[in-house]
């Protein structure tokens, strides 16, 4: 096995420390990125419930409402 390997094949080590220090570095940034995507669309779900409780409110007083007119 040890005369198949030769190590002038292999790239140097401070290629591979570089390429590991930017995809760290790409990793923290997309995580970062992510974070703050999924902390919007949590705020736009919160505000579609809010809107949707609000209509679902509105169509139940317009309904009470037609109801007593038609009662009179």
């Amino acid at each position: 096995m040890q005369e198949r390997f030769d190590i002038r094949k292999l790239p140097p080590i401070t290629k591979w420390t570089a390429e590991r220090e930017k995809l760290t570095a790409d990793k923290s940034r997309l995580n970062r990125e992510y974070v703050s995507l999924k902390s919007e669309v949590n705020e736009v779900y919160k505000i579609q419930r809010s809107v949707k409780d609000i209509m679902q409110e509105e169509t139940r007083t317009m309904q009470r409402t037609k109801s007593y007119d038609m009662e009179r």
